[in-house]
């Protein structure tokens, strides 16, 4: 491969394919191709006379990496219609390494069409053969001061970390935001407690925070709050699972 400019083939057209590939391009990686349902240069890209593919056996160009930013459930897929030539490399935090080439996990979601945003983001990067992974920090490297080389078992735990830390607890604001949208409460109230949990956590203290009526053991409370998401049993099997989830973690360590 290519030392100082590898060559790549950048499948896909969304936020991950866009701003990561714009980052790459403008680090001075060359873009050699396209490849995405449309056949088209997705926007933003100056390579836009770099050849565009709908599928892979298509591919007849010269390039190292094969940067496969497409839906976790079509990666391998593709990987196994690639040119033999062609090293692929997926963004998945859940999936497992591919046999050849590895994994850059952006252990933060990506914005769209926003290249600018990437140098801080952490890039976690696995793959089984070592001179791989080292040759996927480089690249990662080109673009992300936030490099964090691991195994395959570590990205996908932290990938599980990462949807209670980030995923569950944005659904649970989302829900938060609607009840109090529905009952005409302003947010404004709720944003002061918001920003001290999210500290809190942020300085690895959330156990220690832990408020509420769960943790307490406020059974009217529970009762009475259920009963008001009557309209809402999804919200009830949810209030109710975390409720058990406090106490049960919170039984379990001070036992």
């Amino acid at each position: 491969m290519a030392d100082s400019a590898p060559r790549v083939i950048v499948f896909g057209s969304g936020n991950v394919a866009t701003s990561l590939g714009r980052a790459w391009e403008a680090s001075g990686v060359v873009i050699a191709g396209f490849c995405n349902r449309q056949g088209l240069v997705p926007p933003g890209f100056t390579s836009a006379d770099a050849p565009c593919f709908k599928h892979p056996v298509d591919i007849d160009i010269a390039a190292d990496y094969a940067l496969m930013a497409v839906r976790d459930e079509v990666v391998f897929p593709l990987i196994e219609q690639l040119p033999s030539h062609l090293t692929p490399v997926h963004f998945s935090g859940a999936l497992r390494n591919p046999h050849k080439g590895g994994v850059i996990w952006c252990a933060q979601s990506i914005q769209p069409n926003n290249p600018e945003h990437v140098g801080t983001i952490p890039m976690v990067i696995t793959a089984n053969d070592e001179a791989e992974r080292e040759a996927l920090t480089a690249l990662a490297g080109r673009i992300s001061n936030q490099l964090y080389p691991t195994t395959e078992e570590k990205r996908q735990k932290g990938h599980l970390t990462a949807v209670f830390a980030v995923n569950f607890t944005n659904h649970a604001l989302a829900v938060a935001q609607e009840l109090a949208k529905q009952a005409e409460l302003p947010w404004d109230w709720f944003v002061p407690m918001i920003e001290a949990m999210s500290q809190g956590a942020i300085d690895g203290n959330a156990f220690e925070r832990q408020t509420g009526p769960g943790i307490r053991r406020e059974e009217a409370i529970i009762r009475s709050q259920l009963e008001s998401l009557q309209g809402h049993p999804a919200w009830q099997q949810f209030y109710e699972a975390a409720t058990a989830s406090i106490q049960h973690l919170h039984d379990n360590t001070d036992s």
